[in-house]
This record gives C-alpha cells, sequence and structure tokens, in this order.
C-alpha cells in the first residue's frame, strides 16, 4: 500500500491487486448492483435519537420527570447537581449522579416535577481525581440567563408551534430529499438573506427581527440565515458564543428565537442556523474546568478536542448542538463556521452523518475555504491546481463505495477511522458551502482587471455552491464599508488623495508594532482606510442630500460655482483628510456614486443569473449604505487597543450603534435609488422561481463567451428536463454599445430566438433604458448578432423558441 498525507489525511490507492482481490470485488459490486436500495442508505454511527436526547437537563414530555447528564474528565470521583427552586432559591436540591464510566455521570433515575421543574436554576459540582472541586454550569445548558452563573432548566415541550403545514410537502420548503414527486425545494434553489440580529433592527432582538423578515417574501427570497445565536457575554457579531445549545439572552432567549423561526415558516421562508463549532469566545466559557472538550486555542479562541485523548463525546457534543437548532428550533438547515479550523474532518463527516440519519430533510453548509482538492467517485482524492474548491466538502457520504462493510458497526469503523477507505473517507458530506472563490473572481472584475478564464471557471464550480457579492465577512473584516463606497474609492482616487494627520500617524506607528510590518505599509494600510471611510461618509451625505448644496449645476455665474466649490473643499473634503487639490467635487461625487450604484446592479445580476443557491447580506437587497463594523462587548477585555490600531475605529457599542439598520435619514432621491435597487433584487428573484436553468440547470462551457479585451463575458444556463434555457451578458467595462465612439456589439448567442428579460440600464432600476433591446433577438448559433449593451450592466436573456 502507497499511503499520501495531504492536508492531514491518508490518500491511500493499492500499487497491486491480485486476482483473488479482483474476483471479490466483482462479486461484491454485483451484490452491491442487486442491493441498489441500500447503496445510498445514510450512514449512522450508531447514536440513537434518544442518545442524542439524553444530555443535559432533559424534561419528559409526559411526565415532566428530569434527568441529568454530563460529561466530565474520566477521573472524576464524584459528580453532584445542585438544583434552586425558581421562586424560591433557598429551597434546593442535591442530586449525587451515577458514573457511567468514560467520564460519563447521569441521574439514577428520573426526578419527580414537585422537586425539579422548568425554570429553576442549577450547577454541577465535579469532584476531580487531583482532588480539585468546580462548579460549573451545564455545557449542554439549554437556557443560560447567567454566563458564569447557574444554568436553567428549560422544557422544550412548552412552546407551541404552529407550523405543521410547514412540513406538509410545503412548495416553499427547501430540503435535501427534494424531488419531483414530493414538490419540495432543492438546495440549489436557495436565496438567502443573511442578517445580524443585534444590528438588523433597533432594539436588535428575534422579536424585532420579525419586522424586517416578514417583507422578505415579498422580495422573493425563500430563506434565512441567521449569524449566531449562541449565549454571548454582551452585542457581537455571534461567532464568540460559549453556550452551544442556549440562544442569546441579549437577542431574547430560545423562546424569542422560536417565535421567529415559526414566523419565517409561516412567511414561507427556510430557517438557516449559523453556528461555530470551531471555537469558544473569550467570557463565559467554562468546558476546560468542566470535562475534556479543549485542547487548546486556536486564531479565534479555546478549540474543541475532536481527535485527542477522550475525544469520543466531544464529538458527539458538537453533533447534538447541530442537531439541538434542527429538532428543537425547527431550523431547515445550518450553516458551519470555518470548518477547516475544526482541524477534524472526522468531526465534521459524523455531524453530515448523523443529520442526515435522524434528520434526512435537513441541508448543511460549509464555511471551509479549503482548495484545490478533487475527489473522484470512489472518494480517493488528490491535489488539482485547476480544481478552486475541496470537492471532498459537498460530495454526500455513501456507503459500499468500495464494495466492503455492510453492518452498520462497519459503517461506523469505516468513518471514523481515517485511515481506512471503506466508506468515501475523501467526503465531508455537506450540502453546499460558502464560495470565495466566486467572491474573488468577481471582486477582481467589479474592479476592472477580469481574468475571464478564471471567471468562467468560478462560474462553472459555482453551481453547487453558495455565492455572493457580498457577506458579513468582505464588509465587516475590513473597514465595515458596503460596496458602492468601496468602488467609489479608485473611481476617485481617493488613496493618492488623502492626508494623513497627527493621530493617523501615532495609529501608523502603532500598527506597525502590532503587524510586524514596516513603516511604509502602515502608513500605506492607514491612509487606504481612511480612503474607504472618506468614500462611505461622501456617498452616505449625498445619499441624506447633505452635498446638495454644493451642486454648481444650475449656476450661471462663474463667481458662485467657485464659491461653491470653495465651499465643498472647506466643508466636506478637510474634514475628511481629503487634499484640496484632489479635484473631487459635487460633479464627481455623484457621478462615482452612479457608476458604483451600476456596478453594484451589475454584479448583483450577474451572481442571481449563476445556477445554485445565493445570498444577500442584509440592507443590500436595496444598496443601503449603513456600514456593518466589527462591533463586540467582552468582559474580559477592558480596552479593544488592538482592534482600534488595526481597523481605525473602536468595537464597541459605538460600531454597534453604527452598523444598525435605519440609521441613515436618506432624502427623497436616496429613497428612490433604495426602491430600485429593491426593484432589481425582487425582479432577480422571480426570474429565479420562474426558470428552472438557474435553479437546478447548468450551464454549457463551449456556450461560454469570453471577450477578454472588451471585458465582455456572457454564459449559458439550460435545465434539460423543462427545456428551459438563460443567457446572460455582461458589459465589466464602462463603455457603451452603440455610443459615439462603438456600434452595437456583436456576439454569439446560441441557436434559438431570445427575448430580454431584465437589463439592468433599464428606467426601472434607474437607468436610462436606452440599452434595452426590445425585439427577438434570432440566432443561428454561428454567426454574432448585434445587441445593445450600456456600460457596467448584465443582461438576461431567455430562449422563446
Amino acid at each position: 500500500m502507497k499511503i499520501n498525507k495531504i492536508n492531514g489525511l491518508n490518500n491511500i490507492s493499492s500499487t497491486k491487486t491480485n486476482t483473488t482481490e479482483k474476483t471479490n470485488k466483482q462479486s461484491k459490486q454485483k451484490e452491491i448492483n442487486e442491493l441498489s436500495n441500500i447503496y445510498y442508505k445514510p450512514i449512522s454511527f450508531g447514536r440513537t435519537v434518544a442518545e442524542h436526547k439524553s444530555w443535559g437537563a432533559q424534561v419528559n414530555p409526559k411526565t415532566k420527570e428530569v434527568t441529568f447528564k454530563i460529561l466530565t474528565y474520566p477521573d472524576t470521583k464524584k459528580v453532584e447537581v445542585t438544583v434552586e427552586k425558581k421562586n424560591n432559591p433557598k429551597i434546593t436540591h442535591t442530586y449525587t449522579l451515577a458514573n457511567r464510566g468514560s467520564g460519563i455521570f447521569e441521574t439514577k433515575a428520573p426526578i419527580s416535577p414537585e422537586e425539579v421543574a422548568n425554570g429553576d436554576k442549577y450547577y454541577y459540582t465535579i469532584y476531580k481525581g487531583n482532588g480539585d472541586v468546580d462548579k460549573v454550569k451545564d455545557p449542554y445548558s439549554f437556557r443560560q440567563e447567567q454566563l458564569l452563573g447557574k444554568s436553567t432548566i428549560y422544557d422544550h415541550s412548552l412552546y407551541k408551534w404552529n407550523d405543521e403545514n410547514w412540513y406538509k410537502n410545503n412548495k416553499n420548503r427547501i430540503s435535501r430529499k427534494a424531488n419531483n414527486e414530493n414538490g419540495l425545494q432543492p438546495l440549489r434553489a436557495a436565496r438567502i438573506y443573511e442578517f445580524n440580529t443585534a444590528s438588523l433592527t433597533q432594539k436588535g432582538t428575534f422579536e424585532a427581527a420579525k419586522g424586517v423578515i416578514k417583507n422578505l417574501k415579498d422580495i422573493g427570497f425563500n430563506a434565512i440565515e441567521i449569524m449566531p445565536a449562541e449565549n454571548t457575554y454582551s452585542f457581537n457579531w455571534g461567532y464568540d458564543g460559549v453556550d452551544k445549545m442556549a440562544p442569546s439572552e441579549h437577542l431574547g432567549g430560545p423562546d424569542q428565537l422560536k417565535e421567529l423561526v415559526n414566523y419565517a415558516h409561516e412567511h414561507g421562508l427556510n430557517v438557516i442556523m449559523d453556528m461555530v463549532p470551531n471555537h469558544l469566545g473569550p467570557d463565559g466559557a467554562s468546558l476546560l474546568k468542566t470535562g475534556p472538550y479543549i485542547k487548546g486555542n486556536n486564531c479565534f479562541g479555546e478549540s474543541f478536542n475532536f481527535e485527542g485523548e477522550n475525544s469520543r463525546y466531544v464529538r458527539d457534543y458538537m453533533v447534538n448542538a447541530a442537531l439541538n437548532w434542527i429538532e428543537n428550533y425547527h431550523c431547515d438547515g445550518l450553516r458551519l463556521d470555518m470548518t477547516k479550523f475544526m482541524e477534524s474532518d472526522s468531526t465534521m463527516k459524523q455531524i453530515a452523518a448523523e443529520i442526515n440519519y435522524h434528520r434526512p430533510d435537513a441541508f448543511l453548509i460549509a464555511e471551509d475555504s479549503r482548495s484545490h482538492i478533487s475527489a473522484n467517485s470512489d472518494g480517493i482524492y488528490w491535489d488539482n491546481p485547476d480544481e478552486p474548491h475541496d470537492k471532498r466538502v459537498i460530495n454526500p457520504l455513501k456507503v459500499f463505495e468500495s464494495g466492503e462493510g455492510e453492518t452498520e458497526y462497519q459503517h461506523t469503523i469505516a468513518i471514523e477511522d481515517i485511515s481506512n477507505n471503506r466508506s468515501s473517507l475523501g467526503r465531508l458530506g455537506f450540502d453546499s458551502e460558502w464560495d470565495f472563490n466566486y467572491f474573488h473572481t468577481l471582486k477582481d472584475a467589479v474592479y476592472g482587471v477580469i481574468n475571464m478564464d478564471e471567471y468562467e471557471k468560478a462560474c462553472y464550480c459555482s453551481q453547487d455552491r453558495v455565492k455572493y457579492v457580498m457577506s458579513h465577512d468582505e464588509i465587516g473584516n475590513f473597514e465595515g464599508s458596503r460596496l458602492i463606497p468601496k468602488l467609489m474609492v479608485p473611481m476617485l482616487h481617493l488613496n493618492d488623495n488623502i492626508t494623513l494627520n497627527s493621530e493617523d500617524i501615532k495609529r501608523a506607528q502603532a500598527y506597525k508594532e502590532l503587524k510586524g510590518v514596516s513603516y511604509e505599509e502602515a502608513i500605506r494600510i492607514i491612509s487606504v482606510q481612511k480612503a474607504q471611510f472618506a468614500a462611505e461618509k461622501l456617498a452616505i451625505m449625498l445619499q441624506k442630500g447633505m452635498l446638495d448644496k454644493y451642486d454648481t449645476t444650475e449656476l450661471t455665474s462663474y463667481a458662485w460655482k467657485k464659491e461653491a466649490n470653495n465651499a465643498f473643499k472647506r466643508d466636506v473634503l478637510l474634514p475628511l483628510g481629503i487634499k484640496l487639490t484632489s479635484g473631487i467635487n459635487y460633479a464627481a461625487v455623484k457621478t462615482m456614486y452612479k457608476r458604483s450604484f451600476n456596478k453594484n446592479k451589475m454584479v448583483m445580476a450577474r451572481t442571481f443569473a449563476t445556477p445554485g443557491p445565493k445570498m444577500v447580506f442584509q440592507g443590500d437587497e436595496r444598496a443601503d449604505l449603513t456600514p456593518f463594523r466589527f462591533f463586540r462587548e467582552f468582559d474580559s477585555v477592558k480596552k479593544e487597543d488592538n482592534l482600534y490600531i488595526e481597523k481605525g475605529y473602536a468595537p464597541g457599542k459605538s460600531a454597534l450603534k453604527e452598523s444598525t439598520m435605519g440609521n441613515i435619514d436618506y432624502s427623497k432621491e436616496g429613497r428612490t435609488n433604495i426602491l430600485r435597487f429593491k426593484n432589481l433584487v425582487k425582479d432577480l428573484n422571480k426570474i429565479n422561481d420562474e426558470n428552472p436553468a438557474l435553479i437546478k440547470g447548468h450551464l454549457i462551457p463551449e456556450n461560454t463567451v469570453k471577450h477578454q479585451a472588451s471585458q465582455v463575458f456572457a454564459n449559458h444556463a439550460v435545465d434539460n428536463e423543462s427545456a428551459n434555457e438563460i443567457y446572460t451578458i455582461t458589459n465589466f467595462a464602462s463603455i457603451s454599445y452603440p455610443s459615439s465612439t462603438a456600434a452595437q456589439y456583436y456576439i454569439k448567442f446560441p441557436k434559438g430566438k431570445w427575448v430580454e428579460i431584465l437589463n439592468t440600464a433599464d428606467k426601472r432600476y434607474g437607468g436610462n433604458g436606452a440599452y434595452n433591446n426590445n425585439s427577438i433577438i434570432e440566432s443561428d448559433g454561428v454567426n454574432n448578432v448585434p445587441v445593445n449593451l450600456s456600460s457596467e450592466s448584465t443582461l438576461i436573456f431567455k430562449k422563446v423558441e
């Protein structure tokens, strides 16, 4: 056997196979063919539903009896659970748990509701082998009202769901098991609205979020993705949670989250919960004291012991955290944050296998970001520089792939032992993943440095992956500004026209020390950040109408125009640190805002016209300019000096306030622009609904058009079953066709008759409508045909014959 290590996994390929082995494999293959119904049997790790639901403080929905179960260190001598009555904390009951071995302790028998009931507080006392005695909260706490205090017994059965119709083959429901017979939607049909609960509304709660999502179905979205709701010390993006089963009390707690999910289902929206399997936040984490959950730290915080000593039940812990959101909160799917930093593909496989086995409707999306790995149908994988994704991530787990292992025990061993290739160990079993590569190639294109070959590859490989123009990361991980101001920076040459004051120089010095870069590099980064902030301020001021008084369009006197321009320099440019010699005036800001607005429309339409799942971040469905800063508040971190040095702003309450939707008082023109962009997104959603080629269809590579010199790109999506065909053209360049310098654009369409169904230059979306193609375009599939192309626009055509 030859073993090649790739990315920490073993790639096993036999160097020679004898006749007996061949005969055995042929015989086994025949058996597999005869048992095709078993071939796709979901893989199980042998964990029953009862096992999954046995951990923590469990309330029997019928008898209301309570049981407790916890994982701690294997050498622990004794574990007690102490319960305080909710109405009288002076009344307590302490129970000694039975030692079941391997660090598992649980109640010897169910406890009556007269003694222990919903709402009571409790904690564990762990008597460790080294003599230490620790009081800890429950790692399986389903409600955690006090971050480092006692856990609260929470009876999930008390909430009365009324989403029964959602599960009766509702045509809006997205499911891994979707097919033509059950009428459900495949994940490829997902059009996801991602939001952060804390900043979505002024109140920042699950309850308040209902007021926003009730309109999402009207715009055409069919899914919401809630950024992590795991309990934390205070407000943040959600990625610093420490209670993996308990929704944040700051956002409204478990009942409000259930209300939100229930409400979403009533309005035809699928719910995706973002969860964090790779680390714990800095405040309120007690797993290290509790048991063998933690192995050390990664770049985010405490990381989990998924593959070290005593790790079996730690993997189960994360599986149960995933199942919690699906079982107890009726989430339709999960998005797992930065799975590569779990450093455990075996845990990823177990999560996928167990959810697929017990909840086969639920779907999984990974944010993995590994690339350039391919995998074949046997689960063998290898480095592939031409593959922009790690193909293992979204290949489904299958049984009998190599013709071995028929019992559930053998299936389990095949998955858990990563040196054994019985059952597609090259696969991770997720349904989709966030598409970093698509974003980066699109980003290059929108900034005018498109590589047609790379972008074609990105589109083709993105058909099963979640694609987006911007996510919370692409906005917030930098200076926090939206796409429009980001695009205005190079258009206004702001990077070359920023002046640094003494505070900026001081921060550059600190940045040099913090990041270990040269002073010149630190100065460059601080200047770039300041340019971004300046562009954001200019865009917001423009859309609020604050710059209208500097408009010189209708001024007839040279002296008046000069005075207006001087006032603009004094009142606007100077406070933003923009050089007075930059040449930037009101007209330039308005023109470049308009161009950036058009580019935003262009890439949004281009993304929605690519087959497969799509996602939009809060506010981007209307080109809102509200920033999304990196905000958080910790008890253990009293000062965030390093983050201020790195980002140019403090990440506390002021950053949250800036990032909260609804803060900008737009002018009439600003509100009109919002309506125009919302119209575009609404129509793009409608086109996806009506055209299977953009859902379950596929791109035809031979019909892709790549005109590198003119920066025109087109591709062809087809759904064979419905014979639906869509052809999308994007003009990334700033030249319109026809214009004073160019005739109509000639491009080869696939054979047939085509009608334009969307053009981002349409008046409805803020264009002038001059470049619409209002007549049927007929193509023989060989010769180029003329079309009208507005600069920086996307056109979508549908085949009618």
